[in-house]
Parts: C-alpha cells; structure tokens; sequence
C-alpha cells in the first residue's frame, strides 16, 4: 500500500474507533440526533424471490473483454487480498447501523444485489439473513470478484453467486430480479452516478429498495473531500442528501428516504 493510501487507512481507523463506535452506541440508546430528508417507505414485504442465480452460477462469472473505465479499479485488484483487513475498523459499524435499517424490508427468500462488493464479506453477512433467497455480489475489478466467491466458498455458503459486472451496465439477466440492493461506501466511485442509479431502478422489482450508504453530509462532503481526492483510488465525488435526492428523482425512483445513519455517513432508500 502506497504512502497516501496507508494515511487514509490509520485515518479512518481512528474515525472508526473516535468517532463512529461511541455514536453507534448513542444511537442504540436512543441519544443519537435524527436529521432526516424525504419520508421513510413503509415496511410492506412481499414474498422475496428466492434462488436463482445461485443455483445457476456456481463459479463467478467474468467479463470477456476488459471492460471501459476499468483504470478506475486497477488499485483494488492490487489490494484484493488485504482490502478486507484494511477497511474494516472503519466500515464495520456503517454496515452494521446499514442492516439494521434494511432488515425489517426482507423476508427470508428475498433476493439481494451487492453491486460494488468488494472481497465478498458483506454478501457473505448478508447471505445469512436470506437462508431461502440469494446474494448476488457484483464488482467491475475481476480479482475482488474472484476473491470475494473464494470467501464464499471458504464460508461454505451456497446462496450466493457473483459477476464481474459494471454498475452502470449491469447484466440483462439482472432485470427486474431483486429485491433489495445494497451499496456500502461505494457510490462515491461512480463516474456516472444517474446512470448507475437508472441501472438499479431497472434491475429492481416493482417496490424494490436500493439502500445506499456513503459519506454525505455536507459538512463531511466538505471536510472528507481533499484526503479521498489524494489517497482514494477512482474516487469521484461524496453527495449530499439533497444531491441524492434529485439524482433519485431523474432516475425516477417512486419514493426517496435519506438519514445521517452515523457522523458523516447517510444512507439513502430508493423505492422502485
């Protein structure tokens, strides 16, 4: 890891201990200040859609030709094999505070897309909570695609199934399959952000939610900016809970929900 990339790491670490930790707890105990956009969907589950892909793929599945834009996540092939180790102490209460909002909006068959999912460990967390249904993880860098079913597979999990895929040109298989996507730290690497957005409404089902979680707030927008700019490889851009919302809207989600989830983390909920 490079000397930039190893100040963001200890950086985030201490976010993650200082900062993120004491306010989870805050927020277990009911202490934690709200600051919300938008009204939160109602929680009306259908039956999820249960196994497809995994039963169908049980190898990952890779594109045939190096894809475009694929200089973005050159970095994270490189790092596939530690990624997981480096990002945790930071990640690891986002994700947590993440599923215990998504939670309530899945039933044990629902299936769910990952599409930037890294080394696998968040699908293989989600995997756990749809023993019926499926986890599909997806990722353009083929190396974190490949790792992530090797964890799969290390777990012993067989609803579970990945691709080397684009988020802004995702699979046609993928249309109107899932039932929930989930996106952890990663839409501030997307070079087209309403393109992506348009991919998961498509790939949805009718009253399907996309949860998006990443840095958003203003203040962090401002503050969190400079250090990703240097040290974060492919980074393009934080945004907003505003600036999420009218990219929802353009993308023509049906109903839109945006919370400060922890210091500097918003979590969007897109309602196909």
């Amino acid at each position: 890891m490079n000397i930039p990339g190893t100040i963001m790491v200890s950086q985030l670490w201490w976010y993650g201990a200082a900062v993120l930790r004491p306010a989870q707890f805050l927020k277990q105990a009911g202490l934690y200040p709200e600051n919300v956009l938008g009204t939160r969907p109602s929680v009306r589950v259908p039956r999820g859609g249960g196994r497809y892909f995994s039963r169908r793929h049980k190898r990952p599945v890779l594109l045939e030709a190096r894809p475009d834009r694929y200089d973005l996540v050159e970095d994270f092939d490189e790092m596939s094999h530690v990624y997981s180790t480096a990002i945790a102490p930071f990640a690891r209460p986002i994700f947590e505070e993440t599923v215990a909002t998504l939670s309530p909006y899945l039933t044990p068959s629902s299936r769910i897309l990952d599409p930037s999912c890294g080394p696998g460990d968040e699908v293989c967390q989600l995997a756990e909570l749809v023993p019926d249904g499926e986890v599909v993880g997806a990722d353009l860098a083929a190396k974190m695609v490949e790792q992530a079913a090797e964890n799969a597979r290390g777990r012993g999990l067989s609803n579970v199934a990945f691709f080397q895929a684009d988020v802004g040109a995702m699979p046609e298989a993928f249309a109107g399959r899932f039932d929930a996507i989930c996106c952890s730290l990663s839409f501030h690497h997307y070079p087209d952000a309403l393109r992506a957005l348009r991919e998961m409404k498509r790939v949805l089902r009718k009253g399907g939610h996309a949860f998006i979680t990443d840095a958003g707030p203003r203040w962090m927008k401002l503050l969190g900016s400079p250090l990703a700019k240097w040290a974060d490889p492919g980074w393009i851009t934080f945004r907003t809970g505003e600036e999420f919302q009218e990219l929802c809207r353009e993308a023509g989600f049906s109903g839109f929900f945006w919370t400060e989830l922890l210091p500097g983390m918003g979590l969007t909920i897109a309602t196909r």
